[in-house]
């Protein structure tokens, strides 16, 4: 692949076409012709050598190749926005929707948002916090621009960075379980992977178990685990002093990770939604996943 030559705009329309899942849909946000994007995609294949999507397939699908090059594209498409940003290039403002699982808008993270709109006073951001689900949905319809989401493989096209986050079993320092009565859970709504998680092990070993605490927000949580209620699953940065991780063994073991990712979708024709796109990127690579998510769970 002659990745050195390969011009910023063919890669916006790449991610654009993956974006709008059609060439006139893509031709309109790019503000050229559908002919236009049409050579694009034939040079970017030409640079890339080799077939990047199959374009008879509805949604588009890519091959191997055209997954990479899309996720390398998205990078370099927010690094280019923030540069815009930089030197007085952006066409003006407009609001980014971002969307925020509820253990996502820590202080840490909303600070540094608010940041980024002092440092840039003509970007507007908006925020929804709420469960993954609800938020993965408002993606998929459009009504977001960027979410941090549960990677569970339906928005793969949008994605521009995953890591990987391992549940903890955990309970207060005092807390002790009685062998004789089901395992109190503290756990989010019915939905949540990590509540699926901690129920696939207890039922793989043959452990009765009850909700005893409920609540969408990390907070509630955290606060019923330091009270002593009972056991929940945290990932390490959500952990407090007075918790402590239960010793794994045939009842409590290993839970299955979580893969996370963050997703965007308008970086073509939007430096603005780049910059934002770009800020988040570079917070998340620095802390690594701060909290737990929600989703719903896929039962098969």
């Amino acid at each position: 692949m002659k990745a050195l030559d390969i011009p910023t705009d063919l890669l916006r329309t790449l991610v654009a076409v993956i974006d709008c899942q059609s060439y006139p849909r893509a031709a309109k946000v790019l503000g050229c012709s559908q002919p236009t994007v049409s050579l694009h995609m034939q040079r970017l294949q030409r640079h890339a050598e080799g077939k990047l999507m199959l374009r008879q397939r509805k949604p588009v699908e890519l091959t191997p190749l055209g997954t990479q090059l899309a996720g390398y594209a998205r990078q370099i498409l927010a690094l280019h926005g923030e540069l815009a940003y930089l030197t007085g290039e952006n066409a003006g403002s407009q609001t980014v929707r971002v969307g925020l699982p509820t253990d996502y808008a820590t202080a840490t993270l909303q600070s540094g948002l608010m940041a980024l709109c002092r440092a840039h006073p003509e970007l507007s951001l908006e925020y929804r916090c709420a469960l993954s689900q609800s938020i993965t949905l408002d993606f998929e319809s459009g009504d977001l621009d960027i979410v941090v989401a549960i990677d569970q493989g339906n928005l793969p096209p949008h994605g521009s960075q995953t890591w990987t986050v391992q549940p903890l079993w955990v309970t207060s320092r005092s807390f002790k379980l009685s062998s004789e009565r089901s395992v109190p859970l503290i756990a989010h709504p019915e939905g949540c992977e990590y509540r699926l998680r901690m129920t696939e092990v207890l039922d793989a070993a043959d452990l009765a178990w009850h909700v005893i605490y409920e609540s969408p927000f990390i907070q509630g949580l955290q606060d019923a685990v330091e009270s002593g209620l009972g056991i929940s699953a945290l990932t390490l940065p959500t952990l407090t002093q007075r918790m402590k991780e239960l010793r794994q063994n045939a009842d409590f073991a290993p839970m299955r990770p979580i893969t996370v990712g963050i997703f965007s979708r308008n970086t073509p024709a939007r430096p603005e939604v780049s910059l934002v796109l770009n800020h988040l990127q570079q917070t998340f690579k620095a802390t690594r996943a701060p909290a737990s998510l929600n989703q719903p769970s896929n039962p098969k």
